[in-house]
């Protein structure tokens, strides 16, 4: 698959080096506001009696209008009040994908409600919150639509927005969701490259290139450190990378370029936009500032107000990943409401197998449109009972049994939603068995329409002990050494790879190991829970050994393609089979 690249001289600004040389766009001055471009907390209000300026809004487009047609594609950022450098960032990744796929309608929408409120006292541009953009998209009559981050990871943001697409997901025939910059190690290798080429001019033996990140208290702030261990392994020994909120910290960036004996530092945001960060946190002369600390530290300091966003590589990375969002549209669990197959399950577990108690479980679904985000189990003298709470609240009751049986049954026989004190729609209904397909039917609020479900609620993610000792689920296997065949089962990505079923299954000291040969030989390797696996044939398609962890459940693995213009890693869910197995 080729990705275009998208040039504009636009995009290029003009670097002037010098003793404390720090090089702005015309129209970027030092800003005052306290407006994060990356991570406004709450109770901030933007300044109105701003001395500086941020360029002309005029030439920005927000991207906000209807006549959308059937099929959107949503790019959802942060967002910024520099003029300029929204223009020059988020609107040049949107206008590459918008070139990339000249059939889909191209809309915006930012999170930052500040930012929006702000941009639009102060220039009078309108642009659309996430949920203004989907009732916009809702109104427009759109049924595909693939919402596109421009966030760097997978930090409360994109988290949150996964969230506020949920309340909405009902209202569409189709939804997918691309993946921020930083998801692959694919990512980060393209994103270091990327960086690194457009800070060539500065490549010296005396010379620190520096990387200021925001930071994150959340988990996903080890991007941060990962993004310097890729650099450290394509040889870039001078590139150095820290936070402005979380570690590593501008007095750990600080050290190691001291430690390295160089003499001048270019200062460049790890962030998509040059906005208020860069400019005051990265490029202000006040205190506190990395401009003021390594000038105080007597370096040499260049400052690069420019956005990642801004760079062609990156634009092309959010283009492949809004790409295999479109892919995913196409791939069975994501299809359309009806015909959705039901997942595969194990043998079923009645409640005379489960100790009385409360338990959390996991819930599977026929449909990407009625995702169960929490289920408690009740189970008392046999009989079971579940409250599932749904991501969204597009549906007002259930029923058990089949969508037809609904439309005639009285209204006393369906089970309305409860709102539980977050607002989020919970139903209780009594559970027949475990590990096996429960028929539920959902009636959409929006459309009035039941819809026929399939629930699978799963044996094997119940608490050690809580299943009796005659209830045996994969997981419980002990297998003597020798060979066997067994079921397998992929999905995910697009749709199209597959992997030779019955595969090979060998196990040797109690540890089972899997052959397992894909349709395609461009694969160059796999992971598995974290752990890299090498193709272990030499022609023909690629072939692995991986070990089973678990069977009967869905495994997360990864396999990188090189059948793309460069290589690129995509998520699967790989499941192994129990069926035929001695039981112990």
């Amino acid at each position: 698959m080729k990705i275009k690249r998208f040039l504009s001289a636009l995009l290029i600004l003009p670097l002037l080096l010098g003793l404390s040389a720090c090089v702005e766009s015309p129209s970027e001055k030092p800003a005052e506001e306290p407006v994060s471009a990356d991570n406004a907390q709450a109770g901030e209000e933007p300044q109105t009696d701003e001395n500086y300026e941020t360029g002309d809004a005029s030439l920005d487009d927000p991207r906000n209008g209807d006549d959308i047609g059937e099929d959107e594609l949503l790019v959802v950022s942060f967002g910024t009040s520099y003029n300029d450098n929204r223009r020059l960032s988020i609107g040049a990744i949107e206008a590459a994908l918008a070139e990339a796929f000249p059939d889909w309608s191209v809309r915006r929408a930012f999170t930052s409600q500040i930012i929006i409120d702000h941009v639009k006292s102060r220039d009078g541009e309108v642009i659309d919150n996430v949920g203004e953009a989907l009732q916009r998209a809702v109104d427009n009559g759109v049924k595909r639509l693939v919402v596109q981050p421009t966030h760097l990871m997978h930090g409360y943001e994109y988290t949150d927005l996964v969230k506020e697409l949920d309340k909405y997901a009902a209202s569409f025939e189709t939804v997918s969701v691309g993946e921020p910059l930083l998801s692959s190690d694919a990512d980060f290798a393209a994103v270091a490259g990327a960086v690194m080429e457009d800070n060539a001019e500065f490549d010296d033996e005396r010379t620190a290139v520096c990387l200021m990140g925001h930071g994150t208290s959340a988990d996903s702030n080890g991007v941060y450190e990962k993004m310097q261990g890729v650099l450290r392994e394509k040889g870039f020994d001078r590139c150095f990378v820290g936070t402005v909120e979380a570690t590593p910290t501008l007095e750990d960036v600080l050290a190691a370029v001291k430690a390295g004996g160089l003499e001048r530092v270019v200062l460049q945001p790890l962030m998509i936009v040059a906005g208020d960060h860069a400019n005051n946190d990265m490029a202000g002369d006040e205190e506190g500032s990395w401009k003021r600390a390594f000038e105080d530290a007597g370096f040499e300091t260049v400052c690069r107000l420019r956005g990642m966003g801004e760079m062609e590589d990156v634009q092309a990375l959010f283009v492949e990943h809004a790409r295999a969002a479109m892919d995913a549209l196409a791939a069975p669990e994501t299809t359309d409401d009806e015909g959705e197959e039901a997942p595969e399950t194990l043998a079923a577990v009645d409640g005379s197998k489960v100790a009385d108690g409360e338990y959390d479980i996991s819930v599977d679904s026929s449909s990407s449109m009625f995702k169960v985000v929490s289920c408690r189990l009740t189970v008392q003298d046999g009989q079971m009972r579940a409250v599932l709470t749904l991501s969204g609240t597009g549906y007002s009751h259930l029923f058990l049994g089949t969508a037809e049986k609904a439309e005639a049954a009285p209204e006393e026989e369906t089970i309305p939603f409860v709102e539980d004190e977050s607002g989020a729609y919970t139903f209780e209904l009594p559970v027949p068995a475990l590990n096996t397909p429960v028929s539920v039917a959902a009636f959409s609020k929006k459309k009035q329409i039941w819809y026929d479900r399939e629930l699978v609620f799963r044996a094997d993610s119940l608490p050690e002990g809580a299943l009796t000792e005659d209830a045996v689920i994969g997981q419980s296997l002990k297998l003597p050494d020798g060979e066997y065949q067994v079921q397998v089962e992929l999905s995910g990505g697009s749709g199209k790879a597959g992997v030779e079923s019955p595969a090979l299954m060998t196990v040797k000291g109690g540890e089972p190991t899997l052959l397992l040969v894909w349709s395609s030989p461009n694969y160059d390797y796999m992971k598995l829970e974290g752990v890299r696996y090498d193709p272990v044939n030499e022609g023909g398609n690629s072939a692995f050994e991986i070990p089973v962890p678990a069977f009967d459940c869905e495994l997360p693995i990864v396999a990188d393609t090189v059948a793309m213009s460069k290589p690129h890693e995509v998520e699967y869910v790989l499941k192994v089979s129990s069926a035929g197995l001695p039981r112990p």
